[in-house]
This record gives C-alpha cells, sequence and structure tokens, in this order.
C-alpha cells in the first residue's frame, strides 16, 4: 500500500511560506500588523516574505518613506519579488518619483507569467504616464528660464488646444476633436515631429492659459521653447452670426523668435468641418514651404469618420480624458462607436480608457497578486526545470528558494531508498526502508536539532508490503 501525503505551500515573491496543517494563513498586510511584522523582521533579517509584508504594510499606513527603505531592503534579499516591486512601485508613485515608478512595474512585468496580471501592470502603466506628463510640464515650467535659451528640436510641431468661441455648449469639445485632428494629420508627414496631445495639454492645463493667451504668438512661443518645438499651431473655432456655419482660424509660430510664419482662415457649414479643416491645413502647410506628394495629399484627405455626431462624442471624450474622468470618456467613445463602428482612433481610445477604469478600480493588493489566503503573488519567472529526482527523492528547497508545481515523484517499490534532502544540508542522505527522515522545526519537526524557519513542499512517502 502506498500513500502520499502533500504539505502545501505559498509562493510569495521570491520565498516561500509554509502552510501546513495546525498553521492558519496569513492575512493580507496592514497597518494594524506593523508590530507584529517589525518583530518579526527584527527576528528575521533576511526572510524576503516578512520584509515584503512589513513594507506592504508600512505602505497601507501611508508612511511611503519607510515603505520604500523596506521594500527596497526586500529587494537586496531577492529581486525575483513581483509583490515588493508591485508595492516599491506604487510608494513611488505617492512620493512622485514617476520615473522610478516607471521601473519597478516595468520589473515586475517582466517577472509574471500571468498574461492577465502582466496586462495589469501595463494599464497601470498607461495611467503613470499621465502623472509623469504633468510632472514634466511643472519642471519646464520651473526651468524656463534654461529652456529658453536652448534650440528647439528640429522640425518638432506642438499643436495647442484649439479653443471655441462659440455660445453652443454642444459644439465646445469640439477645440479637442480638432486638435487631435490636426495632430493626426501632420503626423503623416514623415519631415514633421509631432508631441502628443496629451503632453501639449499638460502643460496648458499647468500654466492655467486663459483663453485669450491660447492665441497669443508670444504665448504660444514661450509654451513652445518649453516643450522644446521649433514650432506651435494655434487657433479656435467659433460660430459664424447668424448663419449656420462656423469659422476656423489657425496660425503657425515659430517657437524661437514669436513670429507668425502661416495662417489660415475657412469657414463652412458644420456638416463641412472636415473639409472645413483640410482647407486650413493645406494653407498652413502651403505657406510653411512644405511640398506634398500626391500620396501624402490622398493621406492628408482621409477623414477620421463621416458621422459628424460621432466626431462630436469623440471630442467629448478627449475632454472628459484630460480631466481625468476616464468611465465618462468610455461612455463618450462607446457612443462614437455605436455611431461609426468603423471610426479607428474611437475604437483605440474607448479600449484605453476601459483599460483605465479597470486599472482605478483594481486594489493595490489585487494589483500585487496578493490572494485572498495572504499569499503574495508570482515569484517570477519560470526558472529552467532542474533534473528529475531520483526514485523516490523528496526535496524540500531552502529558504528562499522557488519550488515550482507539477513535478511527478515515483512512488518507491519494496526495498528501494528513500531519500530526502532538508534545509541547507549538502547532499542527499539515503535512510533505508522504513526509517523516516527528521521534519524541520517549523513544519512540525520531531527533531529539535533541526534548523527553523525551512520552508517548502513535503512528500512523505510510507511503504509497507
Amino acid at each position: 500500500m502506498h500513500m502520499r501525503v502533500w504539505a502545501p505551500v505559498l509562493v510569495i515573491g521570491g520565498s516561500v511560506l509554509g502552510a501546513c496543517a495546525g498553521r492558519a494563513p496569513q492575512p493580507a498586510p496592514s497597518p494594524e500588523n506593523l508590530p507584529a511584522l517589525e518583530a518579526a523582521a527584527e527576528q528575521s533579517p533576511q526572510d524576503a516574505g516578512v520584509i515584503t509584508r512589513l513594507g506592504i504594510a508600512y505602505f497601507e499606513a501611508k508612511r511611503f518613506e519607510r515603505a520604500r527603505d523596506v521594500l527596497l531592503s526586500a529587494l537586496t534579499i531577492t529581486q525575483q519579488n513581483y509583490a515588493a516591486h508591485i508595492y516599491l512601485g506604487l510608494t513611488y508613485e505617492e512620493l512622485a518619483r514617476f520615473d522610478l515608478a516607471r521601473a519597478s512595474y516595468t520589473t515586475a512585468a517582466a517577472q509574471t507569467r500571468d498574461p492577465r496580471q502582466r496586462s495589469d501592470v501595463e494599464d497601470r502603466l498607461v495611467l503613470l504616464t499621465r502623472k509623469e506628463l504633468r510632472q514634466s510640464a511643472r519642471e519646464a515650467i520651473a526651468q524656463e528660464a534654461v529652456l529658453s535659451t536652448q534650440a528647439p528640436t528640429p522640425n518638432t510641431v506642438a499643436v495647442f488646444p484649439f479653443r471655441y468661441l462659440g455660445t453652443n455648449e454642444e459644439l465646445r469639445p469640439l477645440g479637442r476633436g480638432l486638435t487631435h485632428l490636426m495632430i493626426t494629420d501632420l503626423a503623416k508627414l514623415d519631415r514633421l515631429t509631432l508631441l502628443e496631445r496629451e503632453r501639449v495639454q499638460a502643460l496648458v492645463d499647468e500654466l492655467a492659459l486663459n483663453e485669450s493667451g491660447r492665441v497669443d504668438a508670444a504665448t504660444g512661443a514661450r509654451s513652445g521653447r518649453m516643450l522644446r518645438a521649433a514650432r506651435v499651431v494655434q487657433g479656435s473655432i467659433q460660430d459664424v452670426p447668424g448663419k449656420t456655419s462656423l469659422r476656423l482660424d489657425a496660425s503657425v509660430v515659430d517657437a524661437t523668435n514669436a513670429s507668425v510664419v502661416a495662417t489660415g482662415t475657412g469657414s463652412d457649414q458644420l456638416q463641412q468641418l472636415f473639409a472645413l479643416e483640410k482647407l486650413v491645413l493645406f494653407r498652413l502647410l502651403d505657406q510653411m514651404g512644405v511640398a506634398i506628394t500626391p500620396a501624402e495629399r490622398r493621406a492628408l484627405s482621409e477623414r477620421p469618420t463621416a458621422d459628424l455626431q460621432a466626431f462630436l462624442a469623440f471630442s467629448r471624450g478627449l475632454e472628459a480624458e484630460d480631466r481625468g474622468d476616464y468611465a465618462g470618456a468610455e461612455a463618450s467613445f462607446s457612443a462614437a462607436l455605436a455611431r461609426d463602428p468603423n471610426f479607428r482612433a474611437a475604437k483605440v481610445k474607448q479600449a484605453a480608457s476601459q483599460r483605465a477604469v479597470q486599472s482605478l478600480q483594481l486594489a493595490p493588493s489585487l494589483l500585487a497578486g496578493i490572494g485572498p489566503r495572504g499569499d503574495l503573488g508570482p515569484s517570477g519567472p519560470e526558472q529552467p526545470r532542474a533534473a528529475p529526482p531520483a526514485t523516490g527523492a523528496t526535496t524540500v528547497s531552502n529558504r528562499g528558494a522557488v519550488l515550482r508545481t507539477g513535478v511527478l515523484f515515483t512512488i518507491p517499490t519494496i526495498g528501494s531508498t528513500l531519500t530526502t534532502r532538508v534545509g541547507s544540508s549538502s547532499g542527499p542522505v539515503s535512510r533505508p526502508p522504513g526509517v523516516r527522515p527528521p521534519l524541520p522545526e517549523a513544519l512540525g519537526s520531531d527533531n529539535p536539532t533541526q534548523p527553523a524557519g525551512l520552508t517548502g513542499t513535503i512528500i512523505i512517502i510510507i511503504t509497507r508490503p
């Protein structure tokens, strides 16, 4: 008769915590656990699992500098610690060190083999980008005196938000939509480098430009220098009094000397909004001396959608996105797609907003992979599988090693030798059948001389005729 008994394990970062019979799983770390975790960390300063839990508890207590130091300590023990990297990224976000947060999340994403978890980390990186842009804008403003003396990046163009001058609030979002459309079109010309709309919007928001300032050439040049842009496109859209048409004005400003190098003006019916934008676009390019090939002209003439209402909904989505209302943005982009399922830009934005909403709703503990039983998630990339153990071999890892599941163990036959490896022993110890190997004290040892704190998977094989 053969009987196998497995002692389950919880994999925590780069360490493994046993959850043997008689020991309840550890709860997720919280500020209330700090005294106990501090005591445990003092007793086991090299236990990555304990140190990671302590760092998480400090994070939850909003003691972010302390959390950073403790989590970094956990990572000096082992870099294969997914939860520590995630919480370190969250901590750096709170400390406004977004570059370090990005590095932590990127490392964590490389350590998980779970596609859903990797997607969650990537979503967090998208949200982080918004914070990075705002910080970059603040730094540009603080360094304006230095940036104003530096040469701009050649052929770089920044398109500032078009302002709406009319009285119809339903049309106000068109300012965002036309800005997006102008950037999309200009980006089709390989010789121009367009700055992201979100980057420019972040600077505008930080500068708190008033409505008149957005079309002032000097203000545009000042902002362009802070963005290291060679030229700035800015403009406005307004209702034509007494008519059902719109007027679009745009200009291109040299950021170096604030001179206006091109202007474009046009008016048409609201239903001809896209034709109006193309008219102004081509006038600007002509005055800038940008030669366009027939293929480029065809590409520039493409319209994002044939449905004006879909474009309005898309523009509302951009407004919501800029103010951080990702749920509202998702709803607006979805409305645009409902009217035009082939609206590619709306489809991309709808998916991004949906992921942003999901990321914001995801608790830090879930992002870090902390399960309901308190386990701290994946331990990192799968390591090369070791050679199969000898017949009947039972292997228990040293502290900090990562165990993998799915290894098949052969049940020994009568007269075979049972081999065990426990703790930090230098090699396998052979025992004749019927002689039970001692268990480590931490897992219920009956051998008090065995060092405590050893963890791992134990397979006890009992054989008899």
